[in-house]
């Protein structure tokens, strides 16, 4: 399914990513990608890190969409945000004990740049 973006609401966006909808998927990407790279890379002063944060976090609303439609009114834009902070510091975290911790790259993520 296309989705206008001006017209559809992020929660209706996030049902249909719960729902599998790639399309959805896309339009939260286009909506709030760029304020996920801007918050990431205030933390991360890197373009390469906060890109992949950009990526991770998409990819972790993926997968746990429909876990979060059943659980939570909370705001969409402000989940996605925890979600970059948690993987931006996970990141920070990694340059401070290089080789300690390491994450599997997504896989199943339909967004293609």
């Amino acid at each position: 399914m296309l989705y206008d973006t001006t017209l559809v609401a992020d929660r209706q966006l996030l049902d249909g990513v719960a729902r599998g909808e790639a399309e959805a998927l896309r339009a939260l990407h286009q909506r709030h990608g760029e304020s996920i790279y801007a918050l990431a890379y205030g933390m991360l002063a890197d373009p390469v890190d906060a890109e992949e944060v950009v990526s991770e976090t998409f990819a972790h609303l993926w997968r746990i969409a429909a876990r979060f439609v059943a659980t939570t009114n909370q705001s969409v834009s402000v989940w996605l945000k925890e979600i970059a902070r948690s993987h931006a510091r996970g990141l920070l975290l990694a340059r401070e004990w290089p080789g300690r911790l390491s994450a599997p790259s997504p896989r199943g993520f339909p967004i293609s740049r």
